[in-house]
C-alpha cells in the first residue's frame, strides 16, 4: 500500500517538476488559464469568496466586490504557478529575478542576534510559499534557511500528506524544516537553546474555540494563540512579516517587531497586535489575501454555503 502511494506521488511529482522548468513568463500565461478554470469554469469556492468580501467590506459597491472576487482567481493562480516554477529554482535565482525582496530585514536579524531565536507570525498574504528563502532574499540575514522552521497542519489523507511534504522539501528547504503544528511547542522546548526562526501562518480559522477574540475586518474573529503560547514558554521575541504584492511575481517582504519580551505583555496582546498588522496590510491591498478560506466559521456565515 505504501509503495503504491509513493508511486502515485511520483506520478504527479515528476510532471510537476518538468513543468517547473518552463520560464516564469510561460507560468504567467498558464496562470491565466488556471484562473479561468478556477473562476468562470469551476467557480471554486465562489460563494465563500463572495461571502467573505461582503461581510468584510459591506460598504463597498457590489461591482467593486465582484471585481475583487474576479481578480482573486488570478492572484491564487499566480501563487500556484509561481510555487511550481520555484521548485527547480534556487532562492538566489528567485531573488535575482526580483520575485522577492525584503524591507526592514534588519529588524528580524537584530532580534535573532540578540535572542538566538525568534517567533515570526504571518498571514496568507502575497505568496507565502516562497517565504522559506527569506535568509537568502535579505541582505542583512545572519541566519540560514537551515535555521528556519515552518509549522504546518498535517493532513488526514496520507497521499496528500506525502505529496505535500515532497513538494515543499523538493529543493533547498527540507522535511526537517517542517514541523507539525500539533507538536510545535514540544519541538520548540526541546530546541530552545538552538538558533531558530519559527514561521507561523496564524490566520487560519481555529478548529475549536479560539482563545483570543478581536474585531478583524469588522467581524468578531477568534484566534488560536499557539504561537503566542510558545513565545511565552520559551521567552522568544515575536516579529511580524507582511508579504506585499507589488505586481505579478513581485513581492516585498516587510519585517516588524511585535514584542521583545513576551513575559512583559498581557495574554492575548501578541495575537491582537498580529491581527491589527495583518488587517492593516489587507486594507492596503484588499485582493492580497486568501479569500477562499472559511475564516469566520464562528459566525456561522457559511451555513447556507455548500462549498
Amino acid at each position: 500500500m505504501k509503495f503504491l502511494r509513493t508511486l502515485a506521488v511520483y506520478a504527479l511529482l515528476v510532471p510537476t517538476v518538468l513543468l517547473s522548468l518552463l520560464p516564469l513568463c510561460v507560468h504567467h500565461v498558464l496562470a491565466r488559464f488556471v484562473a479561468w478554470l478556477l473562476g468562470p469554469v469551476l467557480k471554486y469556492r465562489l460563494p465563500v469568496v463572495r461571502t467573505n468580501l461582503s461581510k468584510a467590506f459591506p460598504d463597498l459597491p457590489e461591482s467593486e466586490r465582484e471585481s475583487l472576487a474576479k481578480g482573486y482567481y488570478l492572484h491564487i493562480a499566480d501563487i500556484i504557478c509561481e510555487t511550481v516554477w520555484s521548485l527547480t529554482r534556487s532562492y538566489a535565482h528567485i531573488k535575482k529575478k526580483g520575485v522577492c525582496s525584503v524591507e526592514n530585514g534588519s529588524v528580524l536579524n537584530d532580534m535573532f542576534i540578540r535572542h538566538g531565536s525568534v517567533v515570526v507570525l504571518l498571514g496568507h498574504t502575497g505568496n507565502w510559499e516562497l517565504l522559506p528563502g527569506l535568509p537568502v532574499y535579505s541582505d542583512e540575514a545572519e541566519y540560514g534557511y537551515d535555521n528556519v522552521m515552518s509549522a504546518y497542519h498535517t493532513m488526514s489523507n496520507r497521499f496528500s500528506e506525502e505529496l505535500f511534504l515532497r513538494l515543499r522539501s523538493f529543493h533547498q528547504f527540507k522535511q526537517k524544516n517542517l514541523v507539525p503544528s500539533s507538536g510545535f511547542l514540544r519541538y520548540a522546548l526541546e530546541h530552545k537553546d538552538a538558533p531558530r526562526v519559527y514561521f507561523f501562518i496564524a490566520d487560519q480559522c481555529p478548529e475549536g474555540k479560539g482563545s483570543v477574540e478581536t474585531q478583524f475586518l469588522g467581524l468578531k474573529t477568534e484566534w488560536v494563540a499557539g504561537a503566542e503560547a510558545i513565545a511565552r514558554k520559551t521567552g522568544m521575541p515575536v516579529a511580524y512579516i507582511g508579504i506585499n504584492k507589488k505586481a505579478r511575481s513581485k513581492y516585498v517582504i516587510s519585517c516588524e517587531a511585535i514584542c521583545e519580551d513576551p513575559a512583559a505583555t498581557q495574554p492575548g496582546d501578541i495575537t491582537r497586535s498580529f491581527a491589527a498588522k495583518l488587517e492593516r496590510d489587507i486594507m492596503a491591498d484588499k485582493g492580497n489575501w486568501l479569500w477562499s478560506h472559511k475564516r469566520w466559521k464562528n459566525l456561522s456565515i457559511y451555513d447556507n454555503n455548500k462549498q
